[in-house]
């Protein structure tokens, strides 16, 4: 017990992220619940907003807030109000992403989306030219042509990391409107199943769809598409060019 408090005088025990629940009111008129994960030695960066998937909630973005967290950033996730069957409004939940960055009176924002969340993520960036420092799309999903009509749209750096082509990712129905983007890196992640891309995920998802990697696989699969994601919001957060060119150079050695 002394020698704890000795260390903690010191600084030497490290403090947990502080993590404090918010709500405003959705553009739906929902109330909209969100978190702010917060270091506990913030850098002067973007915030990081992240954005969950179909039928999903923030609870499945958790681990990507603690490790933008634990470099240094700001990180925010939260449960989108259209994410339901028959309530997939995906240009809405973009609006409360954009909404979210605002209520926070943060000037840029990394915008990061999985799966569904991901297009809101694009929507979110085409929305919000002057507030985008870049772009995370995880395995992103398409629905109605929206993320071609947004693509055009979005002038900040994109990566967008890609599973093969499955149910869950709508047999990668996305692809056409990621090569419009203007900055973009496309990296797929050999063997990785669409589950792969939360954080955490569950068994729910795997049945879903239809994942059949090995334990080892997936754990693999999770460890590239992790390091390389959070590689390029450092990247980007850094705002050097020298960064996000150096983290380009990284990704074959870290695919493997």
């Amino acid at each position: 017990m002394l020698l704890a408090l000795v260390c903690a005088a010191q600084g030497v025990l490290a403090q947990p992220p502080a993590v404090e629940a918010r709500t405003i009111e959705s553009v739906r008129g929902c109330e909209l619940r969100y978190r702010v994960h917060r270091p506990a030695a913030p850098k002067a960066a973007p915030v990081v907003l992240i954005g969950h998937g179909f039928m999903r909630d923030g609870a499945y973005m958790q681990g990507w807030a603690e490790a933008f967290t634990d470099a240094g950033l700001t990180a925010v996730t939260l449960d989108f109000c259209a994410s339901s069957v028959g309530d997939g409004k995906h240009a809405d939940n973009g609006a409360d992403l954009v909404a979210v960055r605002r209520a926070l009176l943060q000037d840029e924002a990394i915008y990061v989306g999985v799966s569904a969340g991901g297009l809101a993520a694009l929507i979110a960036a085409s929305n919000d030219p002057a507030g985008t420092r870049g772009l995370l799309l995880l395995d992103p999903t398409n629905a109605g042509g929206q993320a071609r009509r947004a693509a055009g749209r979005v002038h900040a750096p994109v990566a967008a990391l890609v599973a093969k082509s499955q149910v869950c990712n709508a047999w990668r129905n996305i692809d056409p409107a990621l090569q419009t983007l203007r900055e973009v890196t496309i990296v797929a992640i050999d063997r990785a199943s669409h589950c792969d891309f939360e954080w955490p995920s569950d068994q729910f998802c795997r049945v879903a769809c239809l994942a059949t990697t090995s334990d080892d696989e997936q754990a693999r699969a999770q460890s590239r598409i992790r390091e390389i994601a959070v590689g390029f919001v450092s990247a980007v957060a850094d705002a050097a060019p020298s960064a996000l060119a150096g983290w380009k150079a990284s990704i074959g050695s870290l695919l493997h």
